[in-house]
């Protein structure tokens, strides 16, 4: 059922209504709320075009500006306002989005006239508080003369926890009823569900989503109509496998809501969606550092909203591509979904990936991984940087966890001599021609590493001394590359200008 704000927001209006009615009120209204909570709207559902005056003061520098923006409100019609101002001449006074035709006595003359011209039959609304410029001690000057001297109503928009506390004495004197609006976040959430692109679709995840909203702790109906046009664009990418399985349905977009409203909030960067996978394995490398994730947690655990943020369902390159660059590849999202841990066989990722997600399958599944693992290490069959840092990580938390009877140290022995043995069977990899600096990673594969405090001196090592050795595999190569070069700028121009270009 859609519901409205009327029941939730019935103080405001219902106050408003009495305000309004005031013959002279000598006092203004201040309404306040978290940013996105729907203030303006409210404001602008119960009183009509023609009940109000509404002025933005957004952007705003200057009193004299404050003024000219209320006067063209109040005096909208041009050939009224040439008429009123035909005397000044042909300069020129600009107020919002009218100009005004002044002329060389504009200063002190206009100034007075807009000031005093005053229309007090309506009520004045003044939006944007804490978004212009000018002292606050000034504005509320100029908004106390509309009320005191010219018998105005006024009422203000504000995120009041953005106004001076050493102004409080003057605010108090100024507005004579302080309200506060409570979002509707279920009529509106209804509202917006049912004006988007498709609403029946929405009805599989709908208590999914709003609950997760709930669980955010967000206020602001700004973010909830963002967020639900987000779940829309990747309920459209959503294979239909997953229609069905409300499991994977709630781990899928309870995430995504969990990041995207935290981003939007500006709690939450694109480097560390990028981490998250990481920081859920060793968070507790700095007991003592405030971690977003560890609030987001908190807050979907209180709400009794289950929460994977280690889920691999959505990569963490489909996130920010959705999240941050607001991307929607069906193709990508799909391939994420498909190579997650729910649906890839696990024998397509390695033995590592097993190992890896050991909760997940019987401890012999596990251990017949460990023994595939030394197999493949043995065979010389792990190859790439990413692989062989999940491969090595691994090999030390189980010697954490006494599972093999390998020490620490042992293992990161074992690493160094694995890596001189590829080099010189020429198995390393080579580094890219073109790139010059290769970032320092903690995950791959969409799976952060898995570190400990008691191993992460060594893990910090694995990629410097990889990197290391693809440069030298790529040295190795040099003499190959400059026959290529010498025999392609003889026998094919096209794949020889390929060869030397970055592109």
């Amino acid at each position: 059922m859609i519901t409205d704000d009327k029941q939730t927001n019935e103080h405001l209006r219902s106050y408003i209504n009495y305000y309004t009615g005031l013959k002279n009120p000598r006092y203004a209204v201040l309404v306040k709320g978290e940013w996105g909570v729907g203030k303006t709207h409210l404001i602008k559902n119960i009183l009509k075009d023609d009940q109000k005056f509404y002025v933005s003061l957004f952007g705003l520098t200057t009193i004299q500006e404050v003024h000219s923006a209320v006067f063209v409100k109040m005096y909208p019609n041009r050939s009224r306002l040439k008429k009123i101002l035909n005397w000044f001449g042909s300069s020129s006074m600009k107020a919002n989005d009218v100009t005004l035709a002044l002329g060389p006595l504009v200063g002190n003359i206009a100034n007075a006239l807009i000031k005093e011209k005053v229309d007090n039959s309506k009520t004045i609304v003044f939006d944007d508080l804490e978004r212009c410029s000018i002292n606050l001690e000034d504005l509320f000057g100029a908004i106390n003369k509309y009320v005191e001297h010219h018998g105005c109503k006024v009422i203000v928009i504000a995120h009041d926890d953005k106004l001076n506390d050493e102004l409080t004495d003057k605010k108090e004197k100024i507005f004579g009823q302080v309200i506060k609006v409570t979002p509707d976040i279920e009529g509106a959430f209804n509202q917006f569900i049912s004006k988007s692109k498709a609403p029946i679709a929405f009805e599989a995840i709908k208590d999914i989503i709003y609950k997760s909203f709930l669980a955010s702790e967000c206020k602001s109906l700004r973010i909830l109509d963002y967020m639900i046009n987000d779940c829309a664009r990747l309920l459209s990418c959503i294979p239909d496998k997953l229609y069905n399985n409300k499991r994977l349905l709630s781990e899928i977009f309870v995430l995504f809501t969990a990041l995207n409203i935290n981003y939007r909030l500006g709690k939450l960067k694109a480097k560390e969606i990028e981490s998250r996978n990481s920081v859920l394995y060793y968070v507790k490398k700095d007991t003592n550092a405030d971690d977003i994730y560890d609030e987001i947690k908190e807050n979907y655990k209180n709400h009794e909203v289950p929460l994977r943020l280690e889920s691999d369902l959505l990569s963490n390159e489909v996130l920010i591509d959705t999240i941050v660059n607001g991307l929607y590849d069906k193709d990508k999202i799909t391939k994420s979904i498909d190579n997650s841990r729910h649906f890839i066989k696990p024998e397509s990722k390695g033995p590592w990936f097993t190992i890896l997600n050991f909760d997940l399958y019987p401890t012999t599944d596990v251990d017949n991984a460990l023994e595939e693992l030394y197999k493949q290490f043995e065979e010389m069959q792990i190859i790439e940087n990413g692989e062989i840092q999940h491969s090595i990580n691994l090999l030390f938390m189980l010697s954490e966890a006494k599972h093999i009877d390998k020490t620490i140290d042992d293992i990161y022995l074992f690493f160094l001599e694995y890596v001189r043995k590829l080099q010189k069977n020429n198995k390393f990899p080579p580094a890219d021609l073109f790139t010059e600096y290769e970032p320092i990673r903690d995950s791959a594969y969409g799976y952060g590493y898995w570190i400990n405090d008691s191993y992460k001196h060594y893990s910090s090592k694995l990629n410097k001394i990889l990197a290391q050795q693809q440069q030298i595999a790529l040295r190795k190569r040099y003499p190959q590359f400059l026959a290529d070069l010498r025999n392609n700028l003889k026998e094919d121009t096209a794949k020889f200008c390929e060869q030397i270009s970055r592109n």
